[in-house]
């Protein structure tokens, strides 16, 4: 019974955010899997600038210096996507890349981490 609840919150639910994850997981280069003990998602290493959760697909910047703590956050960000289903992409997804891109023009003095999509998944991971 639980692998059925699982299967329709990863596969229904989270249907629009984990189809971009397989696709984005095929299309960029080189990623290697990660050990953690995070069973509900998919983490793995990726040559590219930043980190990004599409759903339980989760991929980790390798140049990243705290890699703990980025594994930490990016499961944040899969409950999100647990919680939201469906809207994760328009409520934490978009505003999120948008953030990324402009924080140090829009808001040079307030950490990354104060936006709210990144302040809500660093307390559903308890950091």
């Amino acid at each position: 019974m639980k692998s059925i609840i699982n299967f329709i919150l990863d596969w229904i639910w989270q249907l629009p955010q984990n189809l971009i994850g397989v696709i984005y997981g095929g299309l960029i280069e080189k990623t290697k899997p990660i050990k953690t003990p995070y069973e509900d998602c998919v983490i793995r290493y990726k040559y590219t600038k930043n980190s990004v959760t599409l759903g339980k697909f989760v991929y980790i910047c390798v140049s990243n210096r705290n890699k703990d703590f980025s594994i930490k956050h990016e499961h944040g960000h899969v409950i999100q996507s647990k919680i939201l289903g469906p809207l994760y992409l328009l409520v934490i997804g978009l505003p999120s890349i948008i953030w990324a891109w402009l924080h140090k023009k829009i808001a040079p003095n307030k950490s990354y981490y104060w936006f709210y999509t990144e302040a809500w998944a660093n307390k559903l991971s308890n950091i």
